[in-house]
């Protein structure tokens, strides 16, 4: 689903936009594109009353079993439970998996 930003806020947003395009303007600077741009509203999509094709639920249940499936398969069956039904042996393995990587990206 597409998130649309309300007829408000791109209203406001086009307001705010307008004021340094005027000043601008006004001191004659030389301008590269479209002055009129930042206070330009942009059209904004029709909202559609379609239901959606999967509930949301549903499909955060399959997310959930996805990324649950694919952690077990990774690092064991750990991540497959809970964090409070997991042995700390299991906990400590997963841990020794993330740390190393999570550093390396830092």
């Amino acid at each position: 689903m597409r998130i649309a930003t309300p007829h408000w806020a791109a209203g406001a947003a086009a307001a705010i936009g307008a004021r340094p395009a005027e000043r601008i303007g006004a001191r004659g600077a030389r301008v590269l594109g479209d002055p009129g741009l930042p206070a330009a509203v942009p059209d904004q999509p029709v909202p559609s009353s379609a239901e959606p094709r999967t509930a949301p639920e549903v499909a955060a249940q399959a997310l959930y079993g996805a990324l649950a499936a694919a952690a077990s398969a990774s690092v064991g069956t750990a991540l497959a439970r809970g964090v409070h039904q997991t042995p700390s042996k299991g906990l400590v393995r997963v841990l020794g998996h993330r740390c190393p990587k999570r550093l390396e990206r830092r």
